[in-house]
């Protein structure tokens, strides 16, 4: 009975663990997303960037090409996106 118990418990464990990971992944891909379109470019090359290279990688897309600090008004995008 409680290897069944420790078994659901670890599966449960699991897919909470998946959840935040997908969660995490929209929130960075929405505030992508909005620092794009707040200096006029297109996301989709970051949202790219972001799926097969990782966050540094998206974030030196926006930066190549709107020239911004793109990773301080990266973090103030999440910081904005969080308190809402």
């Amino acid at each position: 009975m409680s290897f069944e118990l420790n078994s659901a418990f670890e599966r449960r464990e699991e897919w909470k663990a998946a959840r935040l990971s997908e969660v995490e992944y929209q929130e960075i891909a929405r505030a992508l997303k909005a620092l794009a379109s707040e200096h006029g470019a297109s996301a989709e090359p970051a949202i790219d960037a972001l799926a097969h290279k990782g966050l540094d990688a998206a974030l030196g897309v926006i930066a190549a090409t709107t020239g911004a600090a793109a990773e301080a008004e990266f973090h103030q995008f999440r910081a904005r996106d969080r308190l809402r």
